[in-house]
């Protein structure tokens, strides 16, 4: 499964939200996103992710990170927001972190291995 990412940096750290209570990975923290449809490429997968989960209009970059596990492929994208902001659809918290902080989160293998892809 194609899994496309969204990687927020500001200068305090890196935007990350946490996922909801009843939800797959509750209490984890990640860098929000989700599947490809078909017909879809990353940037549109992003884009209507990001919208259906949060209410966000973005500008999908360049991708910074890839990770992977035995059943997904994640592709992490520098994004910028453009309209908002977020609504915690899906999610019950949200915080800009220090990089330096990042391990210090519960977060999932593949958000962890994009962390370990990101500038220091």
């Amino acid at each position: 499964m194609l899994v496309a990412a969204a990687v927020v940096k500001y200068a305090e750290g890196y935007w990350m939200v946490r996922r909801a209570p009843g939800r797959n990975h509750a209490g984890m923290w990640e860098f929000p996103g989700g599947k490809l449809e078909e017909g879809e490429d990353f940037s549109q997968a992003l884009s209507r992710e990001l919208w259906e989960e949060l209410g966000i209009r973005v500008r999908v970059g360049e991708c910074l990170a890839k990770a992977r596990n035995q059943h997904i492929e994640m592709h992490a994208f520098a994004v910028e927001i453009q309209a908002g902001p977020p609504q915690l659809r899906e999610h019950d918290a949200q915080a800009v972190i220090p990089r330096d902080q990042l391990s210090n989160y519960p977060m999932n293998d593949l958000d962890q291995q994009v962390v370990s892809q990101l500038p220091i």
